[in-house]
């Protein structure tokens, strides 16, 4: 395993988890990925108390790597917290940066019904989680950690503009 992460190896992260996506038609060919300044703004303290948790929870469970259900949990919570901090920024409500549920899927989302019934209906976090599985397994000489974060942020950037192309829609009606 290498500590080497370049940003070409996080470009090829992005790449992989935007083509689930698009595959998924979560991102159609051609359409951009809907965000805001703000909105990315609010992604690095969700990140930053993410990887104090996931050293953490290793360091409490004397582990030096997540099992299956954890990795999936935290595509889970990267979904549920993207969606949730892009209906927060749409309806001026305040953002809840907690990170309860990152590692056993209990993510507490204060979202619309509708979008919360998008979220349960489709299998986002499945999908790009798997993508990112298969690109790890493809590439075991990239660092797993900084791989798995990259394919978090991309992961919550997508969620954020799935709810986001929804809000709008609803503010159309």
């Amino acid at each position: 395993m290498s500590n080497n992460f370049s940003s070409e190896d996080s470009i090829k992260v992005a790449q992989a988890i935007v083509a689930a996506a698009r595959q998924a038609a979560y991102l159609p060919e051609g359409e951009a990925m809907q965000s805001s300044p703000e909105l990315a703004a609010l992604e690095k303290p969700i990140f930053i108390k993410m990887f104090q948790a996931f050293k953490a929870h290793l360091q409490d469970n004397n582990a030096m790597e997540l099992t299956a259900d954890e990795i999936s949990s935290m595509f889970n919570f990267a979904v549920g917290k993207g969606a949730e901090m892009a209906y927060n920024f749409m309806s001026g409500q305040k953002q809840d940066g907690n990170v309860n549920g990152l590692f056993d899927s209990r993510v507490s989302l204060y979202v619309d019904d509708r979008l919360m019934n998008f979220l349960k209906a489709e299998p986002i976090a499945a999908k790009l989680g798997g993508a990112f599985v298969d690109f790890q397994q493809q590439n075991p000489g990239l660092d797993p950690v900084l791989s798995l974060f990259e394919a978090l942020k991309w992961t919550m950037r997508i969620a954020e503009h799935l709810a986001l192309k929804m809000i709008q829609r609803w503010q159309q009606q």
